[in-house]
């Protein structure tokens, strides 16, 4: 007998189970059911498939009931023959389902009757944009309803009351008023189809192994629904033992639980200083970063001098921060009372006199030393003495800003996240000359005002922001060779980055991404190394004006809207004629590898101290996958000769000298050990 299912399994392990034409005709049959039940038997059991794609061969996806074999059955005395095979063909199409491993359909021909059924049972249906192609339940037009829940979950996805003209009508749709429908989730060009389906898997194959406890909450509503409800909760707890005891749990848990916790609770607080009490605040800058760092302060009880340079501007930044609590009230995110005392605590000034009671002073002016030494020197005869002096700067070195300071050692770093409001991390930079009072007064300040804190020593991009520019550095790399943009994006996607690096270097603009590029490269001198990535970018802001999101130009067309899609002609400008073949995995353990080495050199450079404060730091921050509880985590989840090896892989096979580890690395690799338990020098 030939084959009715033919498997075929893909590098990035992605099934595709091909229903092929027997004849003239590719018809369900006892026998040809066997085969697709031991192919979906495959894809379920093999460690090595990830996902699948059911597609088919020819004018149709899955063809119906063979007529021939219905008809014998239906005339048979009894019914249990009939009864056995729609048991069968329920069974594996649940199996579909539920199962652990994402399966989409690939319709490039009809999905009709029984073949839109199969469809129903994927967890997404991509359909070819063809005029000819026909979606329906068209079995009525035999006397006969859905065979196989396919009613069920028509109703389910669509509601019942537009299910039903749908199921009872029994007319086929066009592939176009199939979408309109809900009957499929996305069309694609014929040519396509495969591709487009291919990546959608690859990256919900990812995101699954990501996370367990969706999976687990998914399965409780698929699976244990319809179960006793002791039996069900029995199961229930079952679920969570297995996802608690992972290492995606494990990981998240340590990072997200109690390191978290810990830092909170100022675990890294110099000791024997008495709690700092801060009863005023001032703020230098009422820009974005400057008015949420104010509108922080208040919320906390904690008065607060705004100060730009003049009335007007300081005005405008309480004006923004008065049109957002009125939007978060009308939300009911916040209380309408303590939203207009917030902002009462918030007084605008263009003097810097009014600065004289202040306990704690945050300059978020211009990025730039010479306006935040002249800022630091007006503020710091002014200030008293007892005041501490930080500055927002995420890229500048704390030691060289404190030469403008005459009290260094109350001179330290609070590099704040935007939206400031939201997010909960602040990197607490202590400089040469920062004190340990200091260290610990910032501290205080930090718990105050409701923020996460760590601590990192200074260095050139301290922690965060050197980290995260690897992230998008390794990215512009790939573009640079000719690796295609789409996969690089989906790359960020199955790393499960919350915005994948190009995107995310359109946000943070990237005429300030070549700007930083050309002051690195002044302030290194010799040491300064260009790379093939940061040159790209450099060509697309100088020669094609291409600047970012703010402009609607960067690597992406932006609408006034938020819409967004990749610039057609990026390729093209970007790799000048080179084009690069590479896989999601392999472009995805780039983007991860290069964020996690990078903190590694960081930790071994004493930029930061802690492995489980650089975990928290990478996820609070700029959210590196929190599946993973933090690259370093990552190195560890996956064994740290197992990391180096696969980075080893990767730098030969992309040119990626990023990838390279670190010295300290490869000895706790070559040792067999892990970075959370080895010891790190403190710098």
């Amino acid at each position: 007998m030939s084959n009715a299912v033919v498997v075929t399994v893909d590098a990035e392990g992605i099934a595709t189970l091909s229903w092929q034409p027997k004849g003239d005709s590719n018809r369900l049959t006892p026998e040809a059911l066997g085969q697709l039940e031991a192919a979906v038997d495959e894809v379920l059991a093999s460690t090595s498939i990830r996902a699948a794609m059911i597609t088919g061969a020819g004018d149709e996806f899955v063809g119906g009931w063979d007529a021939e074999w219905l008809l014998e059955a239906i005339a048979e005395t009894g019914a249990g023959a009939l009864t056995a095979q729609v048991e069968r063909l329920n069974a594996v199409l649940r199996r579909i389902e539920t199962s652990p491993k994402p399966f989409a359909a690939a319709i490039g021909g009809s999905a009709l009757g029984l073949g839109l059924e199969l469809a129903m049972a994927c967890q997404r249906r991509f359909a070819a944009r063809r005029a000819d192609l026909q979606v329906g339940f068209t079995d009525l037009k035999l006397g006969l309803p859905p065979a196989a829940g396919g009613a069920l979950r028509a109703a389910r996805r669509l509601g019942g009351s537009a299910a039903l003209p749908i199921l009872l009508g029994g007319q086929p749709l066009t592939a176009a008023a199939a979408l309109d429908a809900g009957l499929v989730d996305e069309l694609a060009v014929p040519a396509e189809l495969a591709e487009s389906v291919r990546r959608w898997l690859v990256l919900a194959a990812a995101r699954l192994s990501q996370q367990p406890a969706q999976a687990a909450v998914r399965a409780m509503l698929l699976e244990d629904a319809d179960a006793p409800f002791e039996a069900a909760l029995e199961s229930a707890a079952d679920r969570f033992v297995e996802v608690a005891r992972g290492p995606v749990a494990r990981h998240m848990v340590r990072t997200l639980g109690a390191s978290v916790q810990r830092a909170n609770n100022l675990a890294s607080r110099p000791a024997g200083f008495a709690r700092r009490r801060i009863a005023e605040v001032g703020v230098l800058g009422a820009g974005l970063m400057g008015s949420g760092i104010a509108l922080v302060a208040a919320r906390a009880g904690l008065p607060v001098v705004l100060l730009d340079v003049s009335r007007e501007a300081a005005e405008r930044g309480l004006g923004k921060l008065r049109q957002q609590e009125q939007a978060a009230v009308a939300a009911g995110r916040i209380d309408a009372a303590a939203s207009s005392a917030t902002l009462e605590r918030i007084r605008p000034t263009q003097r810097y006199e009014d600065l004289a009671g202040v306990d704690l002073l945050v300059e978020a002016v211009f990025e730039d030393r010479e306006v935040k030494a002249e800022a630091t020197r007006r503020a710091g005869a002014v200030i008293p003495a007892h005041a501490l002096f930080a500055t927002n700067t995420s890229t500048l070195p704390i030691s060289g800003l404190a030469e403008a300071s005459d009290r260094p050692s109350q001179f330290i770093g609070l590099h704040f996240f935007s939206p400031v409001p939201r997010m909960p991390l602040v990197e607490v930079i202590r400089g040469r000359l920062t004190s340990d009072e200091s260290l610990a007064g910032a501290l205080d300040f930090v718990q105050a005002i409701g923020k996460t804190p760590i601590v990192v020593n200074d260095s050139r991009g301290f922690y965060t922001t050197r980290v995260v520019m690897a992230y998008q550095a390794e990215s512009y790399d790939m573009l640079a060779q000719g690796v295609d943009p789409d996969l690089i994006e989906a790359a960020g996607v199955a790393a499960g980055m919350p915005v994948p690096p190009l995107a995310l270097s359109d946000a943070v603009a990237l005429d300030l991404v070549h700007q930083i590029n050309l002051q690195s490269r002044k302030d290194l001198g010799e040491a300064y190394r260009q790379t093939p990535g940061y040159e790209m970018v450099g060509r697309l802001v100088e020669e094609f004006g291409r600047i970012g999101k703010k402009s609607g130009k960067g690597f992406y067309d932006w609408s006034p809207d938020g819409k967004k899609q990749l610039w057609p002609g990026l390729r093209d400008a970007a790799a000048q004629g080179r084009v690069h073949a590479a896989t999601i995995a392999d472009l995805r353990d780039r983007l991860l590898g290069a964020q996690a080495l990078e903190t590694a050199r960081c930790l071994e450079e004493g930029v930061i101290v802690d492995p489980a404060e650089a975990d928290v730091g990478a996820i609070l921050g700029w959210g590196f996958a929190p599946w993973t509880g933090g690259p370093l985590s990552y190195i560890d989840g996956m064994g740290s000769a197992r990391f180096v090896a696969r980075c080893d892989e990767l730098a030969a096979s992309y040119a990626a000298p990023r990838l390279s580890a670190p010295a300290a690395l490869r000895r706790i690799a070559a040792a067999g050990g892990t970075v959370y338990g080895s010891r790190w020098h403190r710098g």
